[in-house]
């Protein structure tokens, strides 16, 4: 996301300013962002000072400064002999008092002698440069075909086109910045880097002021994820005439959001739909979604494989299992892990009873099951060999070593579509995740680039304690809130650094725990799949076992927990020679 110093005035109607607004936001941090900027500056060896308000002000240390008029509507030219360059601007029907173009372009000496005072080099040997151009946005407009040349170079326009995406956006502002001055004998103006200090001079000099927090940012660029997950529903309309199918998609590609697209249209045209995942808290938060939707469970059963199977296992009253579940966690656990193995039993059993068996079955997170569990699961069907299955699932998410997976003859016979493009981590999170694991997410163009991911290093696991205090008091310096952070581990609690850390501020969430609504929630990257939030801290990152140059010897594990994060991703890494 872009640095924004001064976000759009809430007075502001232009959908000019909104649009660039928008746009602009979703730009690398390296791009700082004024909105509705008050200049005020006296202009040297002229007498006078320059007091005017400028629409959108964007700079980059490497580029320069963009200065942009904003303009709604449909804008032309007309010619009029009696006027002083002898055309006039038209907003619509209506003349304009004042030429957008000369609201800007007036702008450009005066700043560029302003700056050469602001930042002189050492010595008096001269001063640092900063390149000053001008545009104007017609955000309602496909072409410029109406403003005579005359009048503005229609490569200085930013057009509808051109805020189609923040790529678009960022190679429309770089050309102009570059674009060649006849002053300058045919160069464009001169642009040096400031260095910190100078830099804080010109923020101080455009202001720094109603910086909007990191979660106001990132509602922003919300818009970037609604496309992709159009796209994504318009795929699955095109199967729904196939009874099975199975539908691989990278990490983050909306599989899970399909899924209960998918459970919802079945559950509205009348079919009775059981949904499958192997994460209890994917499991609850998918329930809870489609209670929230007005389903109820005569519609949708959604639940943990090893849940259901227990559910039906008592139903049956097969000999030999328990009827109660265990208090103990741990005796818990392995009480639902030991009902795969009663499942088809109970199956058999209740095969009568219509009311227990469903017309659909739709798994999440299909990597997790074994080969033998998809054959039970099929089971649930009314009809075993032609009921409507759809399977989700990514290879490269595999987690559970010595589990057969991805295997079962009768899922693999089905057709497969592919989801290759994910959304909903930003730029910089993918990219770090594929330096770190060597697997490769592809995104859309316009998916936000995002925060560089903060690495922190630790030497003993427990010093990852403090780390955590310190990165969520910074967190809360930025309106980042308890309920948007979550702490991912790459070890399981009991072998985790933060293992003691447990209080009213963090709570882990162990095997069968429900998440605490109140609290900073800590789990293992095993029981966060399918899942997500805006900012997550990576923790437990060992050193690799693999060779250098190498991808991590725990990849997929790793993949996993980052792609968690949708905005802002933290990593505590311990240092290899500790």
């Amino acid at each position: 996301m872009s640095t924004i110093r001064k976000r759009l005035s809430t007075e502001s109607t232009s959908r000019s300013e909104m649009a660039i607004f928008d746009m602009a936001s979703c730009l690398d941090e390296k791009w700082n962002v004024w909105m509705n900027v008050h200049l005020n500056f006296a202009v040297r060896g002229r007498g006078n000072d320059v007091d005017r308000e400028v629409d959108c002000i964007l700079y980059h240390k490497k580029y320069g400064m963009l200065l942009i008029e904003c303009k709604d509507g449909q804008i032309s030219t007309e010619e009029s002999q009696g006027s002083e360059n002898g055309f006039v601007w038209k907003q619509g029907n209506r003349v304009m008092e004042r030429s957008p173009v000369q609201q800007v372009q007036s702008l450009i000496y005066p700043l560029h002698d302003h700056f050469s005072g602001m930042f002189p080099k050492d010595e008096g040997a001269g001063y640092h440069r900063v390149r000053v151009q001008w545009a104007v946005c017609f955000a309602d407009m496909d072409s410029v075909g109406k403003i005579g040349s005359n009048a503005m170079q229609p490569k200085r326009a930013i057009l509808k086109s051109d805020l189609k995406s923040y790529n678009t956006l960022e190679r429309k502002v770089k050309k102009i910045l570059e674009m060649k001055e006849e002053s300058r004998g045919g160069n464009p103006f001169p642009n040096d880097e400031l260095s910190d200090e100078n830099f804080d001079r010109l923020v101080s000099f455009l202001g720094c002021f109603d910086e909007p927090s990191w979660p106001e940012l990132w509602d922003m660029q919300a818009e970037a994820r609604v496309r992709p997950t159009e796209i994504q529903e318009m795929l699955m309309e095109s199967i729904v005439r196939n009874p099975r199918m199975r539908i691989e998609g990278v990490a983050g590609s909306g599989k899970s959001l399909l899924v209960q697209w998918e459970a919802t249209r079945l559950a509205r045209e009348g079919k009775r739909v059981v949904v499958l995942c192997y994460n209890d808290l994917l499991a609850e938060h998918m329930q809870q979604n489609f209670v929230e939707a007005g389903l109820d469970e005569s519609q949708v059963v959604m639940s943990g494989f090893h849940k259901l199977a227990a559910k039906y296992v008592r139903l049956a009253k097969v000999k030999g299992v328990a009827r109660k579940e265990p208090d103990d966690a741990k005796e818990k656990a392995e009480y639902f892990e030991s009902m795969s193995v009663f499942f088809k039993k109970a199956l058999e059993k209740l095969r009568g009873k219509k009311n227990r068996f469903f017309d659909a079955l739709i798994i999440d997170e299909g990597q997790d099951f074994a080969n033998d569990w998809l054959d039970t699961a099929l089971l649930l069907l009314k009809d075993p060999e032609k009921g409507i299955v759809r399977f989700f699932y990514d290879s490269k998410q595999t987690l559970y070593k010595g589990r057969e997976v991805l295997g079962n003859a009768a899922i693999n016979a089905m057709p497969v579509m592919v989801l290759k493009r994910g959304f909903r981590s930003t730029k910089k999170i993918l990219n770090w995740v594929h330096d770190v694991t060597d697997i490769r997410i592809p995104c859309y163009e316009d998916t936000v680039p995002g925060r560089e991911v903060d690495v922190r290093l630790y030497d003993k696991p427990e010093d990852q304690i403090e780390m955590l205090r310190k990165v969520v008091l910074d967190l809360k310096k930025k309106g980042v809130e308890p309920k948007d952070i979550l702490v991912v581990s790459l070890r399981s609690k009991n072998h985790s650094g933060l293992a003691s850390l447990n209080d009213d501020v963090f709570q882990w969430s162990d095997v069968s725990d429900s998440l605490n609504s109140l609290a900073i929630n800590m789990v293992s990257a095993y029981r966060y799949k399918g899942l997500d939030k805006r900012v997550v801290i990576l923790t437990d990152l060992e050193p690799s076992r693999n060779d250098p140059g190498a991808p991590h010897s725990n990849a997929n594990l790793i993949l996993v927990g980052a792609t968690r994060a949708k905005e802002h991703l933290v990593v505590f890494k311990q240092r290899k020679n500790f």
